[in-house]
Formats: structure tokens, C-alpha cells, sequence
């Protein structure tokens, strides 16, 4: 399994994913996640986050898909929002790594200053955060 989030800014960002196995090399659009601040601001503003994101913009805290194992996954995360007179665009950033059978991946979105960076975890087992290598190709 893999799940996709963004942490560090509340822009929303798309992720989009590319299976070697799959007949059509295009990425392909997940959806949208979007980091409602939950255990950063208070509970109830995080909630109230999620509710608007979820119901009305189709934006989520995190999104979930199936790998295939031992087989190449391409993740995409790009940054889009617009405000009143201001325009923000990070990425695409792009993480190729092979999943291993039986594991759990977290690919996360960071927003570090004024830039965005993507990094691939193992989280299998929950209390632990192993970094992913990305590799090349694919």
C-alpha cells in the first residue's frame, strides 16, 4: 500500500502515479490531499479544514493506493493555488521506487520555505519512518 500526503503549507497538491505494469505509461490523477494543520492547530479548526476540503474542493488529508510489488511506482506531487493576487506553483516532483510485498509506503509532499521537496518512507511498522531510495529510469 501506499499513501500520499502533504505536510508543511495548507496548498493542495495533486498526486498522480504510473505502475510499470500498467498498458498506458501516462500518469495518472489520484486526486488531491491537502494538510488541514491536525496536530498543529487546534481540533476543531483541523476538522472544520477537512469538512470544507473534502465536501466542496474533493481535496483529502491523505489518499491510498495499491502497488504492485517488485515492480517500479512513480509518484508525482504538484503544488497549485491561487489567492487574491498571488499564484503559487511547486513540482511536479517525482519519486520512482520498487515496493517490497507486505509493506506500507508513505510518499510525503513537503513544503520547506519557499520550495517543495518529495521523500518515499517505509512506515510499516508505525513508530518507524525508513527512508525510500528513489531510483532512477522508468
Amino acid at each position: 500500500k501506499v499513501i500520499m500526503k502533504a505536510s508543511g503549507a495548507t496548498h493542495p497538491v495533486e498526486f498522480s502515479i504510473r505502475r510499470a505494469t500498467d498498458p498506458d505509461q501516462r500518469m495518472d490523477v489520484q486526486g488531491t490531499v491537502v494538510d488541514t494543520g491536525r496536530g498543529k492547530v487546534f481540533g476543531w479548526i483541523a476538522t472544520l479544514n477537512e469538512t470544507v476540503s473534502s465536501a466542496t474542493l474533493k481535496r483529502f488529508p491523505q489518499l491510498e493506493v495499491q502497488a504492485d510489488a517488485d515492480q517500479p511506482f512513480v509518484v508525482s506531487g504538484y503544488a497549485s493555488d491561487e489567492s487574491i493576487g498571488r499564484i503559487y506553483r511547486c513540482g511536479p516532483v517525482r519519486s520512482t521506487f520498487t515496493p517490497e510485498r507486505s509493506k506500507v509506503y508513505l510518499v510525503e509532499f513537503q513544503f520547506v520555505g519557499d520550495r517543495c521537496e518529495q521523500h518515499v518512507y517505509d512506515v510499516t511498522q508505525s513508530e518507524a519512518r525508513i527512508p525510500v531510495a528513489s531510483v532512477s529510469g522508468f
